[in-house]
């Protein structure tokens, strides 16, 4: 029987929480086969070791890509470079090997979900997030208009909402990735991918909470400054926009550097870090894009204080 789903994992010096990852992907229930990518880039803490025990035990589930050199701090774009062309599954679901999945339904309730949807490119739900140096497991605080249930979502609604989903939660359609345009983007975040993915087909949300984002500070992500990810936000929407520009990415362009404005003003106040935040705008977008951004700032005020 052919495979249907493809978990791709990423993993680096994962040797504390990796455990947890795969037995998340082992207690899946489905209806077809499901293959296991697993990329470890090079760790050095006793991941790969936990990793070769696993494939071990289920040496037609796991197939594990094993570098001995760490790809990530040479800017190598690992999942179009390694891990796509690997995959074989109809659909793919992503997890980084320090999270992990708490439902042992979830692949099967999004892939039926999907193949009932032939238009839906991706599907996703919500998440909740565990503070490893406090070891408290929290709701993840989502906007106001997503929170409390199920919809269906546009590329726009994706970007005006603002993160309301994380990859770990995704199943997409193979046939709706777009390596092309993936490849064009040398920086090729998680952004680029459900971007691509949204310009081919719609996405739905499950309000149901299936997964565990651990928040610790080695992580990629989560172990930098807040000003540093709003900096990065702003960066891959403009690289975004370079590639493909039209109303959606400038308003996402928009959208980026409104939250650091709003950053700036409000949660560290720095004057003339904000007032840089204007000519950068026009660099990147022109007098439209200094419109877009005074539109976003009045949105979320009206989303702030009037919406529910």
């Amino acid at each position: 029987m052919s495979v249907l789903v493809s978990i791709c994992c990423l993993t680096y010096n994962h040797a504390a929480y990796i455990r947890e990852c795969l037995d998340g992907f082992l207690m899946q229930r489905t209806d077809s086969p499901v293959e296991i990518i697993v990329h470890d880039d090079a760790s050095t803490d006793g991941t790969r070791d936990i990793l070769r025990e696993y494939q071990a035990r289920y040496p037609d589930r796991f197939h594990l890509i094993l570098q001995t050199e760490n790809q990530y701090s040479k800017g190598v774009n690992v999942a179009i470079q390694y891990i796509f062309p690997r995959v074989r599954g109809k659909y793919i679901a992503f997890c980084e090997g320090d999270d992990y999945w708490t439902d042992p339904d979830k692949l099967q309730k999004q892939v039926d979900f999907l193949e009932a949807h032939p238009d839906y490119s991706m599907c996703c739900h919500a998440t909740k997030q565990y503070m490893q140096q406090t070891d408290e497991l929290c709701d993840w605080k989502l906007p106001k208009r997503v929170e409390g249930r199920s919809f269906s979502f546009t590329c726009r609604e994706w970007i005006d909402y603002g993160w309301f989903f994380w990859p770990l939660s995704i199943v997409i359609r193979k046939e709706s990735l777009d390596l092309p345009f993936l490849a064009a983007c040398p920086r090729c975040r998680d952004v680029h991918t459900f971007y691509s993915l949204l310009r081919h087909g719609k996405g739905y949300f499950f309000q149901e909470c299936m997964s565990v984002y651990r928040r610790h500070d080695a992580g990629i992500w989560s172990g930098i400054s807040f000003e540093r990810r709003k900096i990065e936000g702003a960066n891959n929407a403009y690289e975004i926009y370079r590639v493909d520009r039209n109303p959606d990415t400038r308003w996402m362009v928009a959208s980026a550097l409104g939250e650091l404005l709003i950053f700036y003003l409000r949660y560290e106040p720095h004057f003339w870090k904000a007032l840089k935040v204007f000519p950068t705008t026009y660099r990147y977008c022109g007098w439209k894009g200094l419109f877009d951004v005074s539109s976003y700032i009045r949105k979320k005020i009206v989303n702030r204080y009037f919406t529910r």
